[in-house]
């Protein structure tokens, strides 16, 4: 992918105390080409399974995506996802009203069509919701929306490895709502990382990935060199 005329913003990691979710055990897998419907509930109302697996090969689009709403037995909604396709055309909801979990090490998922929303924790007083972008997991919004409820602002999004978050349009400026999440620390990474969020002119959006602090950088550089002069 090409990188046009790039502005950065960067947030040092250190943000650890993300809530602990848990799940229920592994549910229906999506590892072929689902035809396209409406809506589809995750945990919902606990008359719908509340884990999916989403691999390679797998295809499932929709216009709605909702997961934990309304769970008595509080199991959350949880999608595990290492490859396949995972679309939204207008919403994707983490976390309707209980909480939901989205763990993608693989694979797309994609809220990027012109006026979707991919929220989390942002939509409803108990809402909250959790998304772990590791490996090369990539996950994609034309908007994002966190944390809206007066009573709950715990829900976060981690990412890790080569794993990255695009948002439409340039997000870079320090007013805008995706910056705000990462200076909040509601989109985060491990120390000794850096959240660091880039503009790509050529495909009009931000991309957020974690990587190494620049003194960490240096370390490795210096002990690269040690390495070589040693040989």
């Amino acid at each position: 992918m090409g990188h046009g005329g790039e502005l950065e913003h960067r947030r040092t990691a250190g943000v650890s105390d993300a809530p602990a979710i848990h799940g229920q055990a592994v549910g229906p897998t999506v590892n072929t080409s689902v035809p396209q419907v409406n809506i589809v509930r995750l945990g919902y109302f606990n008359t719908q399974p509340g884990a999916m697996v989403v691999t390679t090969g797998g295809s499932l689009w929709c216009n709605t995506f909702q997961m934990g709403n309304m769970n008595d037995t509080y199991n959350d909604a949880v999608i595990t996802m290492d490859g396949g396709v995972l679309r939204a055309a207008a919403t994707f909801v983490v976390g309707v009203a209980q909480s939901g979990r989205i763990d993608i090490s693989g694979g797309i998922l994609n809220v990027a069509n012109s006026g979707a929303q991919l929220l989390v924790g942002a939509s409803g007083n108990w809402s909250r919701g959790k998304i772990n972008i590791t490996g090369t997991g990539d996950v994609r919004a034309d908007t994002l929306v966190m944390n809206t409820s007066a009573f709950q602002q715990d829900s976060r999004i981690f990412i890790d490895n080569s794993g990255v978050l695009k948002v439409n349009g340039n997000q870079t400026n320090s007013t805008t709502d995706l910056m705000t999440y990462i200076d909040n620390g509601w989109i985060y990474t491990t120390a000794p990382k850096t959240i660091i969020a880039t503009y790509n002119d050529t495909w009009d959006e931000t991309v957020v990935t974690a990587i190494p602090e620049p003194a960490t950088l240096g370390l490795l550089a210096i002990l690269g060199l040690a390495f070589l002069r040693r040989k």
